[in-house]
């Protein structure tokens, strides 16, 4: 039996603080992960760092560059932006839309869906990020989710959606202690709901092969039991990704 790939997803956030620290921090990746089979690994570092992590990465075959965010708008007079053609040509192949930390900033449900038409249709991989702020007893944030992925998706012809991959981040699990965080019995719970609702959009032969990853206090402690038994496909990583060791420990763990 053929052992199924699995994504890793680094989101550098704002780290570190210079190029020669992104430089330091993909050599470490690229080393540690020289060995590693059946995992592919996504790095999304800011985008200053992107053209030297690029050049810093070579031909490592399980090893992408990605980016945190994208600008989809029409012109270049948009200050402070850095476009999906920009994205593009300086290679990266995967674009995270709709994070927590940028809903909370700026996007909406409108530019998030603008955004994913646009890098789909670009042939770009999405990894779109759907969570709710709080878990509800009374199941309140099922509608959260099914909202978020209905809206954002609301635009998608179906043969766009090959290059689609949802992330689910619950906002209340980020940045907890493992026992505060999601246990894999809640994230295999929403995991058949994420799929229903995209099975319900797209049909059911569509929807299985789109990858469902998790991100949210995600380390080298948890990793494994929330992969195998949340059957997800991957892993969106945030802090941990910057504490080189762990992160590699982590991913030899899976």
């Amino acid at each position: 039996m053929i052992q199924k790939t699995k994504l890793i997803v680094a989101n550098w956030k704002m780290n570190p603080e210079t190029e020669q620290e992104a430089k330091n921090l993909i050599e470490e990746v690229k080393v540690g992960l020289i060995s590693i089979k059946n995992i592919k690994t996504v790095v999304c570092p800011p985008f200053i760092f992107i053209d030297s992590v690029k050049k810093n990465l070579g031909k490592t075959k399980n090893l992408i560059l990605g980016a945190q965010d994208a600008f989809v708008g029409d012109g270049s007079s948009h200050t402070g932006e850095v476009g999906l053609e920009m994205l593009k040509k300086i290679g990266a192949k995967y674009i995270i839309i709709g994070h927590s930390e940028r809903r909370d900033e700026c996007d909406t449900d409108e530019s998030i869906a603008n955004k994913t038409y646009a890098v789909l249709k670009n042939n770009l991989k999405t990894i779109l990020c759907v969570g709710e702020k709080e878990r509800s007893e009374h199941g309140e944030h099922y509608n959260e989710i099914k909202k978020q992925l209905l809206t954002a998706l609301s635009k998608i012809q179906k043969r766009y959606i090959k290059n689609l991959i949802v992330a689910y981040e619950p906002v209340w699990a980020i940045g907890k202690k493992d026992n505060e965080a999601i246990n894999s019995e809640h994230l295999f719970e929403m995991t058949i709901f994420i799929k229903k609702i995209l099975s319900d959009l797209l049909g059911h032969d569509i929807a299985k092969k789109i990858p469902l990853i998790y991100g949210g206090s995600v380390n080298k402690n948890n990793a494994k039991e929330l992969l195998e038994n949340g059957k997800v496909d991957g892993l969106l990583v945030g802090r941990e990704s910057l504490k080189i060791k762990n992160f590699i420990d982590m991913i030899k763990s899976l």
